[in-house]
């Protein structure tokens, strides 16, 4: 009755959780979650948020407390009597000091404008970083679609010498071919078998390459969701279009831009340290020593005291040292320019050759659609002429081998068409889908 039961609670477990599919924005969602690159970016972020609450917590007060207990034997100043002993003493002392900087420069503002700006910029870095994982997921899960297609081309291949060779038995029973042509049947039977297997190990090793992209668990269940999707002749937008939508969308030169604003905020910090600093400082104190003749409460209130001061600090020489922070910042300035120009020249070069790439890529689906159906109705009819004898074994496996290779580039020519759209839609930050 137990181990029934348990049959009966296991056959109510949902079986969706085994048998789920990932489109492909689950494994983009996924993948944004999950991806170890993405999450060192958000701990960076996190460590940047936590810079600036500190440089912000830097204009408020230091204060500290302290007490101390002393025993001396020989001869020695009294700390609260300043009299010389030459007995045991000990001595019990007590204080807070609390101090703040009233001036240094504008530089406590100017750091907490820097660290925001920090903050801001590693904000892009994880956007850039998520951006990276969508197009690496993208290109892995069409790939994968396109090995599984590979698949099915396989198995119709497959199926067809099946019936060849069944009809070629029959036809070596009644004596119309020779063994030679039944044994050649046999083999291209054979390597068309294999074929299948070879494309399915390719289908399944690029599913584990997107499964390790994704970052899941050992044994997780993974099967991607199949879309039969047939040729793209969605109009393509104007490359010098997409390219401004992409400066405005994409992180990829604001970092850089953020990197210049980090540099004069540098520069600024650095030509603070020519200026005069002003801090203010305060505190109480107390203490007890056992040579007093009065109570330890008595001493205590007896020897409290308050001191309150100002120090001036104004620099006059520091070795260059403040001379050389302003000019490394300015050539920090200067390299967050180049680099934000080449930045730029990266994207442009990017969007230009998926532009260029879809384009040829659409021209190419479509002559190769045609190639296809016309490499695939001259084998069928090359099928027909060799059932009835009138083509050899080497001229049919020729027109097969056209057909293949024709399914083959129709099939890279509709998935590039499919991969590089989706690549000039997410330069104009619009969503990926490829349904």
């Amino acid at each position: 009755m137990k181990y029934k039961t348990i049959f009966i609670a296991l056959l109510s477990l949902p079986i969706w959780a085994q048998e789920k599919t990932w489109s492909l924005t689950d494994c983009i969602n996924y993948a944004i979650t999950n991806n170890i690159s993405v999450k060192k970016t958000q701990l960076n972020q996190q460590i940047a948020s936590v810079n600036h609450h500190q440089a912000r917590s830097n204009r408020l007060p230091n204060v500290g407390a302290n007490a101390s207990a002393n025993v001396n034997n020989g001869s020695v100043i009294n700390q609260i009597t300043n009299d010389r002993v030459n007995q045991t003493t000990f001595t019990n002392s007590f204080g807070i000091s609390a101090s703040v900087s009233l001036y240094e420069g504008n530089r406590l503002n100017l750091q907490i404008q820097r660290t925001q700006l920090v903050l801001e910029q590693n904000e892009l870095y994880v956007k850039e970083a998520q951006n990276n994982i969508v197009l690496s997921v993208l290109e892995a899960y069409l790939q994968a679609l396109f090995k599984y297609e590979n698949i099915t081309v396989a198995k119709n291949t497959a199926l067809s010498s099946q019936e060849e060779l069944a009809q070629a038995r029959k036809r070596f029973e009644n004596g119309a071919i020779a063994k030679i042509d039944l044994i050649e049947i046999e083999t291209q039977n054979a390597n068309n078998q294999y074929n299948i297997i070879q494309a399915q190990n390719q289908y399944e090793t690029q599913v584990l390459a997107l499964k390790q992209l994704l970052e899941l668990p050992v044994g997780t269940d993974f099967r991607i969701q199949i879309i039969q999707k047939e040729e793209v002749n969605e109009p393509i937008e104007n490359k010098e279009v997409i390219f401004q939508q992409a400066l405005q969308q994409l992180p990829n030169t604001k970092i850089y831009e953020k990197q210049k604003e980090i540099a004069q905020k540098d520069i600024q910090i650095a030509k603070s340290g020519f200026l005069p600093t002003l801090s203010l400082s305060a505190g109480v104190n107390t203490g007890y020593s056992n040579r007093a003749e009065v109570n330890y409460r008595t001493q205590l209130d007896n020897n409290f005291g308050q001191t309150v001061g100002l120090s001036l600090n104004v620099p006059i020489f520091s070795r260059y040292k403040n001379r050389d922070n302003v000019t490394l910042a300015k050539i920090s300035e200067s390299q967050a320019e180049l680099e934000r120009r080449q930045a730029e020249k990266d994207l442009y070069t990017k969007i230009e050759t998926a532009w260029h790439n879809a384009t040829t890529h659409q021209a190419q689906e479509v002559a190769s659609k045609t190639a296809r159906d016309n490499a695939k109705l001259a084998y069928e009819l090359a099928m027909k002429k060799h059932e009835f004898g009138n083509l050899t074994n080497t001229e049919l496996l020729v027109s097969r081998n056209t057909y293949l290779n024709a399914e083959q580039t129709y099939l890279q020519n509709k998935y590039m068409v499919i991969l590089y759209q989706q690549l000039l839609n997410f330069y104009q930050g619009k969503n990926i889908d490829v349904h």
